[in-house]
């Protein structure tokens, strides 16, 4: 297993179980709910900065 596959890996029995927890909640509801359990799990979820592609002038 690669470093890139840990965390793929990792997330994956997370979303099942959200999903069979919850079949007929839409895309969004989804989403909140993995990050609570992932959060409850002791993961910390931050996004990376973004950087711009081009300077500004």
């Amino acid at each position: 297993m690669t470093p890139k596959q840990a965390v793929p890996d990792a997330l994956a029995p997370v979303l099942a179980a959200v999903l069979a927890g919850h079949p007929a909640a839409g895309p969004g509801l989804l989403a909140r709910l993995v990050v609570a359990e992932l959060r409850d799990l002791g993961w910390h979820i931050t996004a990376t900065p973004i950087s711009p592609t081009r300077s500004i002038q």
